[in-house]
């Protein structure tokens, strides 16, 4: 994969975010895209945040939905004038380019050292074993617990 930095990835999308709001623009794409770029100077500028880069995945993930929805209702019409058609067409190259600039973000966020892990099954521990061997007997039988036998009247006697 390339390298490329998210201040680059930023940087388009704040243009196409600017060249949408030139003819026209619903509030229901500025306000989402302008949280994203927001979260995305968040990232920029703490350089070691695992946390930034993941919140912008995600919200650029969610926008991709909205962008979606809006451009599906509020596109100009046929007859529309060549500021809005221009407009409109900013707005889907930025929904085009989305996908990409994510699966570069994940990159990075790897690289910063996240990890986005599912465990979903029957192999995934729900504890960790703080004492005992885990060699021991109980826990090869699938035991979660070890609990010794009651005592019988001959070891009582």
């Amino acid at each position: 994969m390339p390298s490329i930095s998210i201040k680059a990835i930023v940087l388009v999308h704040w243009i196409l975010v600017m060249w949408t709001t030139l003819g026209w623009i619903p509030s229901s794409f500025l306000y989402p895209n302008l949280s994203v770029l927001i979260v995305g100077f968040w990232a920029v500028a703490d350089k070691q945040s695992v946390d930034a880069v993941f919140m912008f995945i995600v919200m650029q993930i969610g926008s991709v939905l909205v962008d979606i929805v809006t451009l599906s209702l509020y596109f100009p019409p046929y007859n529309a004038v060549g500021q809005a058609k221009f407009s409109a067409g900013m707005a889907i190259l930025n929904l085009i380019l989305k996908p990409f600039s994510t699966i570069l973000l994940y990159q990075m966020y790897s690289d910063r050292g996240g990890q986005y892990n599912i465990n979903f099954g029957p192999n995934t521990p729900s504890y960790d074993q703080i004492d005992g061997n885990p060699n021991d007997s109980a826990t090869k039988q699938g035991s979660s617990a070890y609990f010794p036998p009651p005592p019988t009247a001959q070891q009582e006697s």
